[in-house]
């Protein structure tokens, strides 16, 4: 099956780990911050996915009738079709599953590929030139919808009415000479040349583990209201906690707990 390449999925490590983590491993989801759970990045897909696929037969010349979009849309997104691209690209091979879990026969494989495209929708925003590509590989794709309107750069911002009225031109003011700024007091710049574990991000800390060879994991558990947590987030290396991070977010938890955990190993 000849197919256009694949984009890649950019982000955090998460949104990766949960995409190819089937949900027979994840029996009580964890919400992340910035997309939640993959339920929400499959119905993303899902619906996105949808969308574009109707889109891509509605932009179609000469134009299709309205019953041959509908037809042809379920058709792209049958579940063999679906199943076909799963194997072409080689993503069931990459998915982890519970023993005993039967994803490769399942009757609705719709989950995996919708998972997959709401993250990489989620990560470069707009890709439906890709998925025209996909079901219909002839196509040198077709301008997604948001440039049917003109650039708001095009458009020249009104003029206020007082700029119509006449008014006599002000000379322009001399400029007065600047003195140069003072500089900077010395206790200010040792603060910028020395290192800081505040310029260590989460992505920085788990690509430095890969390259290490060491095992890295977070443990994640909140209290409180639902309305207001407070999270805390364990980083684990190889096994062994380095770090632990405290916050009202997920997020901000585990990115101290992995400053904690490049600090305390000499990273």
């Amino acid at each position: 099956m000849d197919l256009p390449p694949l984009p890649k999925i950019d982000g955090d490590t998460d949104i990766i780990l949960d995409v190819y983590t089937h949900r027979s491993l994840r029996p009580n989801l964890v919400m992340n911050d910035d997309y939640g759970d993959t339920d929400r990045l499959a119905e993303f897909g899902d619906r996105i996915l949808r969308l574009a696929v109707t889109y891509h037969y509605f932009s179609k010349r000469p134009m299709l009738q309205a019953n041959e979009i509908r037809e042809r849309s379920e058709s792209a997104l049958s579940n063999e079709r679906l199943q076909g691209w799963l194997e072409s690209y080689g993503l069931i091979s990459k998915l982890r599953w519970a023993p005993g879990t039967d994803v490769v026969n399942s009757p609705d494989v719709r989950p995996s590929i919708t998972t997959h495209s709401g993250a990489i929708l989620i990560s470069h925003q707009r890709k439906s030139n890709w998925i025209s590509q996909l079901i219909d590989p002839a196509e040198k794709g077709i301008p997604p919808p948001h440039q049917w309107a003109p650039e708001a750069s095009c458009i020249p911002p009104p003029q206020p009415a007082w700029n119509l009225a006449a008014q006599p031109p002000q000379p322009p003011q001399p400029s007065q000479p600047s003195s140069p700024p003072p500089p900077l007091p010395s206790e200010y710049l040792t603060t910028i040349s020395a290192p800081s574990s505040n310029l260590v991000t989460l992505a920085l800390v788990n690509q430095t583990a890969v390259q290490r060879g060491v095992t890295l994991e977070y443990s994640a558990g909140h209290v409180g209201p639902p309305h207001q947590p407070t999270w805390t987030v364990r980083c684990l290396v190889n096994g062994a906690e380095q770090g632990r991070g405290v916050g009202k977010s997920q997020k901000l938890a585990k990115e101290e707990a992995a400053r904690q955990a490049w600090v305390r190993m000499g990273w």
